[in-house]
């Protein structure tokens, strides 16, 4: 799962405790999940203060170039992509889960 974000983005912060709920999942993780954030185009210093301050622990890239956002072509923040194991793309969510049902859903059927 590799999820793109900003400290200013309203939504992604919405969605934020539903990703650290996602890391903390050693279910999850035992399935084979992997959860990457990527923080687009802000420094380390904001990114660390913000997940810092919230608590969050996930792991989080930072793109301050914007060389991946721009490779994987975001065009929206928060955007979601489920990449399976062989690599392939298997689903793209725009904007920000809303609740864990919806979170929990899409990944279900991504990792059958």
């Amino acid at each position: 799962m590799l999820n793109f974000w900003t400290t200013w983005c309203a939504p992604c912060q919405y969605e934020m405790p539903l990703l650290q709920a996602l890391a903390n999942d050693k279910d999850k993780s035992a399935q084979g999940l992997v959860l990457l954030t990527v923080n687009d185009g802000e420094s380390i210093d904001v990114a660390h203060r913000f997940m810092t301050a919230h608590g969050y622990s996930f792991t989080v890239l930072l793109d301050t170039q914007n060389v991946i956002t721009q490779s994987y072509n975001i065009r929206a923040i928060p955007t979601t992509f489920f990449i399976g194991q062989d690599g392939i793309i298997r689903n793209i969510k725009l904007g920000a889960f809303l609740n864990e049902s919806e979170l929990e859903q899409t990944l279900n059927a991504v990792m059958k």
